[in-house]
C-alpha cells in the first residue's frame, strides 16, 4: 500500500471521498473521465469500478490544469472570484449608463430652456398681434365714420426730384433695348 499523501485541497472539502470504499483521506486519489473519484487502492487504471465504463484516470494533484482544479475548489471561493469580476463589469456598465443619463438630462435642460425662450417670444408676438388687431379695428371704425375722407394714391405725397441750380436737366429720349430691336 502507498504511504498517505496530504490532500492538495483545503479541509473544507468534507464531501471528498472515494466513490467505491468511501475513504476520505490518507491515500492518493484520481478522478475518472466518467466522473467518479477513486482512491489508489480502488482503481488506478482500467474500467471504472463504480459504473464499469471504460475511462481514463486523472490523478488529483496540484499539477492539474485550472479547468480540472475548478471541480475541487470551494463553490463559495469560485462565486467570490466571479462576483469580483461581475462587480467590475457592473460598475463599468453603471458608469456608462450614468454618463448617458447625464447627457439626456443636459439635453432635456437645453430643450426646456429653448421652449421657455420660445414661449416668451410667442407671448411678445401675441401682444404685437393683439396691438395690430386693435389698430386695424380702430382704422376700420374711422373709415366707416361720416367725416372720414378716403385718400387715393394721387393724394399720397411723392418725392420731388431736386436738382442743383448749376445743372440743367434735359429729358433724354428712351433707348430701345437690344431685345426690342426688330430684325
Amino acid at each position: 500500500m502507498l504511504p498517505p499523501v496530504p490532500a492538495p485541497f483545503p479541509p473544507a472539502m468534507d464531501w471528498f471521498h472515494c466513490n467505491k470504499c468511501f475513504r476520505q483521506e490518507g491515500a492518493r486519489f484520481a478522478v475518472t473521465s466518467c466522473g467518479h473519484v477513486l482512491c489508489a487502492a480502488c482503481g488506478a487504471a482500467g474500467p471504472c469500478p463504480v459504473c464499469g465504463a471504460a475511462c481514463r484516470h486523472l490523478p488529483i494533484s496540484s499539477q492539474m490544469r485550472p479547468q480540472e482544479k475548478l471541480f475541487f475548489k470551494s463553490p463559495a471561493a469560485i462565486a467570490l472570484q466571479h462576483l469580483a469580476s461581475i462587480t467590475q463589469v457592473w460598475r463599468f456598465q453603471r458608469a456608462q449608463a450614468e454618463l448617458l443619463l447625464a447627457s439626456h438630462h443636459h439635453a432635456a435642460r437645453r430643450h426646456r430652456e429653448a421652449m421657455e425662450a420660445a414661449k416668451r417670444e410667442l407671448g411678445v408676438k401675441e401682444r404685437e398681434l393683439e396691438s395690430l388687431r386693435r389698430e386695424n379695428t380702430e382704422l376700420r371704425r374711422a373709415q366707416l365714420s361720416p367725416g372720414w375722407r378716403g385718400g387715393s394714391r394721387s393724394s399720397t405725397p411723392r418725392p420731388v426730384g431736386v436738382t442743383s441750380p448749376a445743372h440743367t436737366v434735359t429729358p433724354q429720349p428712351r433707348r430701345q433695348l437690344s431685345s426690342q430691336v426688330v430684325r
